[in-house]
């Protein structure tokens, strides 16, 4: 019956007569004519696949309300609500160009770090909270968030209201010690000035802090002086190497020429690990030239540095290509000091396991069959001393600390990567393989062949993640020069 009709109703269609075109219609010009008469005969599909837009796998954990008006306690108190109503924890927390203030921030953040909002805490990467007026008792509050927490990746607190409080800024950078932060933004807050590169970064010493963000917090050439021994590690009563940043970003301040030649021979001294340093815009203001202009110093030259230097563009062309000369030297060492690190793994782990594995009778080597002792490979008859200088020569780039924390780590059973396949690695990253190239030999490995998915990279290969993690345990993320007096 309803083959009949569907015959008949095609019969009646293809009858109808067309406009006065005649036999001279083109079969596009028809094709178009049909599409218009009856859309169930159309030629082209009614919804396109294109037209629909996808939206990021990553979105779906992201909390983002940026500028909708929240203010205070009750701006706070709603943003609450919206997190209690989630089943799972989200990724990130987007808030900016709202006023959240002082008293909303802190009741965030308490709430954050209270037993109801720990399904965030837990998995929460990333926290933007730029131009919300948030003052000095909203730092504090973020410190003690920040403080210990081993999942939050990075922080913005862009154009704020923070001000240079000793007591405040020595115990956000304390915070900042004991996290795995990776990048804090602090641009834009210019009532910090000289004084918080001297109380703040004097205490930071984390490792896991990959990169700062300072620009426009309104520094002079004083302050230059508090870089430059933070970078080299030259400050009294530090540690060398305390600051193991990798992106440094410091324009927009009033440093001056003197000021930003200060950091590049610091860098250029003592600092291998900054891959990547912006200084840009850092012109002395104008009472500051008219101070220079009269003859009167804004800071005292350093000894190996001339203390007539121009501010003038050709003055500023040289401390360009100072600089990166400079950031190309540690990029180069950089790079070499991850394949090396990389390479003495590979040949460290099954040599020096096997020394830690329970030895057999028959792979002893003291055993009394000849053709048994043969079998052994001779290396692992040597002496430690000269198994590890043996080693050492794949990594001659490595300083002896360095090339030490990889055999601890090669000798360690419990870094072997585990067997098991998962498709979730870590909190709150997911990793999945390419649907489009998943095979047997793929699985468990995370993205065949190094591929990527989703937009922009927003997942990660689980290989890269693995590998950033073991240059990070054995410190050799940067170039490490030989300590004197120590001895592999």
């Amino acid at each position: 019956m309803y083959s009949r009709r569907v015959f008949v109703y095609v019969i009646i269609v293809a009858s109808t007569p067309l406009p006065s075109e005649g036999l001279c219609i083109s079969k596009a010009q028809r094709t178009q004519k049909m599409d218009k008469m009856d859309p169930c005969l159309s030629s082209k599909p009614i919804t396109s696949l294109s037209s629909i837009k996808a939206a990021p796998l990553s979105s779906r954990y992201h909390f983002n309300h940026a500028d909708e008006g929240l203010c205070g306690v009750a701006g706070s108190q709603k943003v609450i609500l919206m997190l209690n109503s989630l089943r799972t924890g989200v990724t990130k927390i987007s808030l900016n160009h709202n006023s959240l203030g002082d008293d909303g921030t802190c009741q965030l953040f308490a709430y954050l770090s209270s037993t109801e909002g720990s399904k965030h805490r837990s998995t929460v990467a990333e926290i933007g909270l730029t131009n919300n007026n948030i003052g000095c008792e909203g730092l504090r509050a973020i410190a003690e968030f920040v403080r210990g927490n081993d999942v939050l990746r990075t922080l913005w607190l862009t154009n704020n209201a923070f001000t240079p409080d000793p007591v405040i800024l020595t115990d956000f950078a304390n915070a900042l010690n004991s996290s795995r932060l990776c990048l804090v933004s602090l641009t834009g807050n210019a009532q910090l000035g000289d004084l918080f590169v001297e109380k703040f970064l004097p205490f930071l010493r984390s490792r896991s802090l990959q990169e700062l963000h300072i620009n426009t917090i309104g520094l002079t050439p004083r302050g230059a002086s508090a870089i430059a021994a933070w970078v080299s590690g030259s400050r009294k009563g530090g540690s060398q190497g305390a600051c193991y940043l990798h992106i440094f970003k410091c324009s927009g301040n009033n440093l001056g020429v003197r000021g930003v030649w200060e950091v590049i021979r610091a860098i250029e001294k003592g600092n291998w690990a900054l891959s990547k340093v912006e200084m840009y815009a850092n012109q002395l203001a104008e009472p500051q030239l008219q101070l220079l202009a009269s003859g009167q110093s804004l800071m005292e030259p350093p000894r190996d540095q001339p203390s007539g230097i121009p501010e003038t563009e050709e003055g500023w062309k040289d401390c360009e290509r100072g600089l990166h000369r400079v950031i190309m030297r540690n990029q180069y060492w950089r790079r070499r000091t991850e394949k090396e690190a990389c390479n003495l793994l590979r040949y460290a782990r099954p040599l020096l396991m096997y020394t830690k594995l329970p030895s057999t009778p028959s792979m002893s080597p003291h055993t009394s069959n000849p053709s048994m002792s043969t079998t052994l490979f001779p290396f692992f008859a040597l002496p430690n001393e000269l198994k590890l200088y043996i080693l050492a020569l794949f990594a001659p780039s490595l300083s002896s600390a360095q090339r030490v924390r990889i055999y601890k780590y090669a000798s360690d059973p419990a870094t072997l990567p585990s067997l098991i396949p998962t498709f979730r690695w870590g909190v709150g990253i997911e990793y999945l393989a390419d649907p489009s190239n998943l095979g047997v030999s793929s699985y468990g490995l995370g993205c065949p062949d190094g591929k990527y998915m989703g937009a922009c990279n927003t997942i990660i290969c689980r290989r890269e993640a693995e590998r950033a993690k073991f240059l990070e345990a054995v410190g050799c993320c940067s170039y490490e020069p030989e300590l004197e007096g120590f001895v592999d």
